[in-house]
């Protein structure tokens, strides 16, 4: 796995939150991610504590992902995978049983914040699952606009020892987001690339697309940071810089 991608952020399980929506989705989706260079991936699927309980999120997920086991071994299809989960943020995570939601084998775990407010309680949530021993990997982090508007607050988080994920989208699109995420890189607050993928034409896999749209040495070690995530290593990313507001500008 020394030289390959690792995907640590997808909806690929089949019929489980709004990512594939049947098993022929999900085989899509897998053959589109091995096409592109991927020997691993952490299916993540949403978990939302106000909707659904560990217990049946979980009983759900392992169908699922059984589902999509079986599949791959019957097309003889070669591909580390683990369960995981996307968990939307809730200042009740500390009290839930984490293990079950963090990546298997590892003390990772995905959170997403929600992209129309800022919500209260992140420092001490967040404090609160850093002191149960998880690192918490902050889920796409260009998409929240109390983030855009202050980057000094995922600063913060990164030098608490929280780890950041972007979209390969963003870099693609060569736009805005992807000035922004390039920002992002510069400062250090940023570790992981993965792609998100939901739908094999809308919202595709794209690792190997957005790998190429980072300089080689940050590409290099953004894509041994997923490896040892998936294999459930201690990561040490270098020193963030801590942004500056000038001229009406962060830098």
């Amino acid at each position: 796995m020394s030289n390959a991608l690792v995907e640590l952020h997808c909806h690929i399980l089949p019929g489980i939150d709004d990512g594939a929506k049947d098993l022929d989705m999900s085989m899509s989706l897998i053959r589109k991610e091995l096409q592109d260079g991927a020997a691993g991936i952490v299916f993540t699927p949403h978990f939302y504590y106000e909707r659904i309980s560990v217990e049946q999120f979980t009983a759900r997920r392992k169908a699922a992902f059984l589902q999509v086991s079986a599949a791959c071994k019957a097309e003889g299809l070669r591909l580390a995978g683990k369960m995981g989960a996307e968990v939307f943020y809730s200042t009740a995570l500390p009290s839930l049983d984490l293990r079950q939601l963090a990546f298997a084998g590892s003390n990772y775990i995905l959170i997403e914040f929600p992209t129309t407010m800022h919500p209260p309680g992140i420092d001490e949530t967040l404090y609160a699952i850093r002191a149960q021993g998880y690192t918490p990997i902050l889920a796409h982090v260009e998409r929240y606009p109390f983030v855009t508007e202050d980057p000094t607050l995922l600063y913060n988080w990164v030098c608490d020892g929280c780890l950041a994920q972007i979209n390969a989208t963003g870099l693609i699109r060569d736009g805005h987001t992807a000035k922004w995420l390039h920002k992002l890189i510069e400062w250090n607050l940023v570790h992981i690339l993965c792609s998100d993928c939901h739908h094999p034409v809308k919202r595709p896999p794209n690792l190997a697309e957005g790998f190429a749209h980072l300089p080689d040495k940050v590409a290099r070690r953004m894509q041994r940071n997923a490896i040892d995530i998936y294999l459930g290593d201690d990561l040490r990313p270098p020193e963030p810089t801590k942004p500056v507001y000038r001229f009406g500008h962060w830098v």
